[in-house]
């Protein structure tokens, strides 16, 4: 109740389809089972999932039908129509459902099937029911044999007697005693209105007269027969729809066990879509759990609808480095929200439920949840403020003794008596809980205490953020940093005369007043470092870009690199296969000649034909150009650095004249001070050409030694 944790059962109802998942609602509780709650919330994550891809799980028509259930079990009972009707409607959604699962993946949807899997069918109750009964309720002429051959009857007999009472109607013989030309009934049977004073010379029976006397419903003698005929008929008719519908009912009888389990889990399907549907609304995530007593809420927002539609998001922690987590600051600061929020977020998780926080929070499994938030005076009770609180705590001690985890929520602990007591009573109550590794959060406005937390090792201090300039809250913890109330900053603003306010500071004294500056100072030396550390994240962020960046540059120039290797090796072997064609060839035509002079000659010719054509290829050095030539835009090493750059301007002159942008940093170098990164040109064609030319040169010695006579 102090966590209002009933109104999330409220808001949950909002999105349930029936009475089955409104029911279920109300028997949400938490559990202290780790295993059942990790099974619940990743049911609900699947089941959201299945909503968002999928459009949720059909179950239109669902209607709580176990009192129709009951009724059918005992033999003989009968169901009306539209009893077999709303059954019909709920046995048909298991069929829906079937479908909607059926080209689904199951490693997606686990959870989902193994209850999707134990929902029956019945295709055949379905037929049955919807072959007899149409939407509206009425019993079709199809139903039976006999019941169209009986509606068949009466169709023939009320055509037969609107014919006849027609005809009296417009016989002249009648006008003067008929009062209106229409047919009417009464007593189930066809009558005409007769004037009161024609009534004796009308031959009929009389079934009924009007309020003022003046009209006689008189049933004319040639109709009574074919009136008794219709009403048989009629009772016929009424006979073989209760026969039908007993059948019927016999059906269902025979599908009662399935039925009812089937409406037990198309309730825990209503109630799956519901946790859903709302944890969408929430923009709510699936915690983690722990079973050692970390909670980590990041983001987390109260889910109530009291609070204002624009919720400041609120992040916690406690249970890893300290337990015990004193929250200070102004009044309407927000620290009972926080208070209010932890619990209630812990809560949810514990039922199965998503919690609207962001992803990575983590949520412990406690044995107990206790929370003392508010004012709660027990006037029958003669209880006081203190006297309430106490009663409440009291009853909290006597349970944690037997618990593993607790978790303890106390608002303005100590509060509602004397400060000096309350503030060493508040002390041993966090002692106290701290020696049982109790999680204990507690807002107060006592100075001793947050003295005393900042002396105790698993103890932390936390504040509200408040802007002194407006004098307004921002709703933000602030963990680390003890917070002021400041009351009399604030009476200040708001128009308290001057000479009050020096007063109260007279009797606050010198030393406090110094300690309140200082939490204030300390509170905007705090909001300078956030800004500059979120300054410092961007600045991050820019870094590893632009080293995502270089890295994929020198990747790419490592993968040219590979490329330009592999096709002067395929050069290489290209040309020795074109030499030793070459070699073949020229000993082969020095042996055809009989190694003649000419044919020499040719050999030698043709060598140093080949030579210098490569001599030609050859660039002449220009030394007075620089060793390496580089263009704007290109991407170089710098050596003194180790790290890649781009060049961004060359000046014609000058001992440096490279500008080249490393990063975020830009600096002058001179060329001997880079490399190139990608393979210069001039140097693949030199090698080229030597590799040429030392093949070439073994050809020469061969031609020699075969003119030699040596070959």
């Amino acid at each position: 109740k102090a966590l209002e944790y009933d109104k999330i059962r409220v808001l949950l109802k909002k999105y349930t389809a029936s009475q089955l998942g409104t029911a279920r609602v109300d028997t949400l509780t938490p559990s202290c089972d780790v295993d059942k709650v990790r099974y619940l919330l990743t049911l609900c994550s699947e089941t959201k999932f299945f909503h968002q891809v999928y459009g949720g799980i059909p179950l239109n028509g669902l209607k709580d039908i176990r009192k129709s259930l009951s009724h059918a079990a005992k033999v003989g009972a009968l169901l009306d129509a539209e009893e077999l009707l709303d059954v019909r409607k709920v046995a048909q959604i298991p069929e829906d459902i079937h479908h909607a699962f059926k080209k689904r993946d199951r490693e997606e949807f686990p959870n989902l099937f193994s209850i999707v899997d134990a929902l029956p069918v019945f295709p055949e109750l379905v037929e049955a029911i919807g072959y007899c009964i149409d939407a509206e309720g009425m019993l079709l002429d199809r139903a039976s044999p006999e019941l169209r051959a009986i509606r068949r009857k009466l169709y023939r007999l009320r055509e037969d007697i609107h014919q006849k009472l027609e005809a009296t109607l417009r016989s002249p013989q009648y006008q003067k005693a008929i009062q209106e030309q229409v047919i009417t009934s009464r007593n189930n049977r066809y009558v005409i209105p007769i004037k009161q004073e024609a009534r004796s010379s009308f031959r009929g029976v009389v079934q009924g007269q009007s309020t003022s006397g003046a009209t006689f419903f008189v049933e004319p003698l040639e109709i009574v027969q074919m009136n008794n005929a219709l009403h048989e008929a009629a009772e016929a008719e009424q006979r073989e729809i209760r026969r039908i519908l007993l059948e019927l009912t016999d059906r269902v009888r025979d599908n009662l066990h399935e039925l009812e389990l089937s409406l037990d889990l198309l309730a825990e399907l209503d109630f799956l879509n519901a946790k859903a549907r709302f944890s969408l609304a929430l923009n709510a995530v699936e915690p983690e759990l722990n079973t050692h007593g970390v909670v980590k809420l990041i983001e987390a927002r109260h889910p109530s609808v009291d609070l204002p539609a624009h919720v400041i998001p609120t992040n916690v922690h406690i249970g890893k480095t300290f337990n015990t987590l004193i929250i200070t600051g102004p009044n309407t600061g927000g620290k009972t929200v926080v208070l209010k929020t932890v619990g209630l977020l812990v809560l949810m998780a514990q039922s199965g439920l998503h919690i609207p926080a962001e992803h990575g929070s983590q949520v412990a499994i406690f044995d107990h949840v206790f929370a003392d938030i508010g004012d709660d005076q027990g006037i029958e009770q003669s209880l006081s403020t203190f006297s309430s609180h106490i009663t409440k705590i009291v009853e909290m001690l006597r349970k944690i003794e037997d618990a593993e985890y607790s978790l303890v929520l106390l608002d303005e602990i100590g509060a509602g008596t004397d400060p000096t007591e309350g503030s060493a009573l508040g002390m041993a109550l966090l002692d106290w809980f701290g020696e049982r590794q109790v999680n204990t959060i507690v807002t107060t406005h006592y100075g001793a205490l947050k003295v005393y937390a900042h002396t105790q090792q698993r103890m932390e201090n936390a504040s509200m953020e408040f802007d002194w300039t407006t004098l307004s809250p921002t709703y933000r913890l602030q963990i680390g940093i003890p917070g002021s109330s400041n009351a009399i900053k604030i009476a200040s603003r708001l128009g308290i005369p001057s000479e009050i306010l020096d007063e109260a500071q007279t009797h606050l004294g010198n030393t406090n007043v110094a300690i309140e500056d200082l939490l204030v100072r300390l509170q905007q030396t705090q909001d300078e470092l956030e800004t500059e550390r979120a300054l410092l994240h961007d600045k991050i962020r820019e870094a590893e870009v632009a080293s995502e960046k270089h890295t994929q540059l020198l990747q790419t120039l490592e993968t040219e690199r590979d490329t330009l290797k592999q096709r002067s090796e395929s050069e290489a072997r290209d040309i020795v296969a074109n030499a030793r064609k070459t070699i073949e060839k020229l000993v082969a035509d020095i042996r055809k000649q009989q190694a003649s002079k000419d044919s020499i000659q040719n050999a030698f010719s043709e060598i140093e034909t080949a030579k210098k054509s490569l001599k030609t290829e050859l660039p002449k050095k220009q030394s007075n150009q620089p060793k390496l030539k580089v263009n704007v835009g290109d991407k170089v090493r710098v050596k003194k650095l180790s790290r890649f750059g781009e060049v961004t301007a060359i000046k014609p002159r000058g001992k440096m004249p490279l500008q080249i942008l490393v990063g975020n940093m830009r600096m002058q170098a001179a060329y001997h001070e880079i490399d190139s990164v990608t393979q210069n040109k001039k140097h693949h064609t030199f090698r080229r050409l030597y590799l040429i030319s030392n093949i070439l040169n073994p050809i020469q010695s061969v031609v020699s030694l075969i003119s030699e006579g040596c070959l």
